[in-house]
């Protein structure tokens, strides 16, 4: 029974490489691990695996994926002339006062040309901050229209106003890589960021009459859009890029806000 069972191993074994060290010993590998079998006595052993499997895990595909990580930038609004130009004062919007920050949390990537070409998705949270030149202006809305207020009452004007919404985030990128090693690779990636906005309020700042200063946060809907569509370019060399992205949807809705739409840009961080 023992020589029919070693017969029926060393058959299985096929291409795996069997090695006959003396008359009585036999060798062979099925994955990582190897069978010995010694007169009618069976050992099995973990191997580790092979230089293929190293180099696999050394420059994983996930490592070749760029959409994960933080992001920072300039955030504005512009017109449909690409100007940040505007007659409502609600959309005169300080560049200094006015930022975009991008937590992408989890990715995935579909090869389509081995790690050169391929489909990159996952999910993300944006915080964008739109700061009002005018340091008196309040924001407000009705059913009808959004608009600024100024508050004369202030005994310095605000040191800070700024409007922020929250969204959350499903990319949808096609992405190039000039490398399958990681530290070598400049990458490029384009396509469009869907979402969806789960947040807004604008926070105050200023300074009391008898000194001191004072912070007020006002949560509300403002007509914003609840929805964002962005066309987005990114390109980086390793861990480290710049991207765009511009909304082709209008930061308030139709008809209750002159038009503008949202322009980003800024550096990737990725891990």
């Amino acid at each position: 029974m023992k020589r029919l069972l070693l017969i029926a191993l060393t058959i299985f074994a096929g291409t795996a490489g069997i090695a006959q060290e003396e008359p009585d010993t036999t060798r062979f590998k099925i994955g990582t691990k190897e069978i010995i079998i010694i007169g009618g006595d069976t050992t099995m052993i973990e191997t580790g695996g092979d230089d293929r499997d190293d180099h696999h895990n050394k420059y994983s595909s996930d490592d070749l994926t760029y959409w994960s990580g933080f992001e920072v930038g300039i955030n504005l609004p512009v017109n449909g002339d690409f100007a940040n130009s505007f007659d409502s004062q609600h959309l005169q919007i300080d560049p200094a006062q006015s930022f975009v920050y991008n937590f992408n949390l989890f990715e995935k990537r579909i090869r389509i040309i081995n790690d050169y070409f391929g489909i990159v998705t996952g999910l993300g949270f944006t915080n964008s901050r739109y700061g009002f030149k005018d340091n008196n202006l309040r924001l407000a809305a009705n059913s009808d229209s959004t608009f600024g207020v100024r508050d004369t009452t202030l005994f310095n004007g605000f040191s800070k106003n700024q409007l922020r919404v929250n969204t959350f985030n499903v990319p949808l990128l096609f992405q190039i890589n000039t490398s399958k090693n990681e530290d070598k690779n400049f990458h490029l990636a384009f396509g469009a960021i869907g979402g969806v906005r789960i947040g807004s309020n604008v926070k105050y700042k200023y300074d009391l009459e008898g000194g001191g200063d004072n912070k007020t946060k006002e949560k509300g809907r403002y007509n914003l859009n609840a929805f964002q569509v962005l066309g987005t370019v990114r390109m980086g060399y390793n861990d480290f890029g710049l991207f765009a992205n511009y909304d082709v949807l209008s930061l308030f809705e139709e008809d209750k806000s002159e038009i503008a739409y949202p322009l980003s840009f800024g550096l990737s961080f990725h891990f």
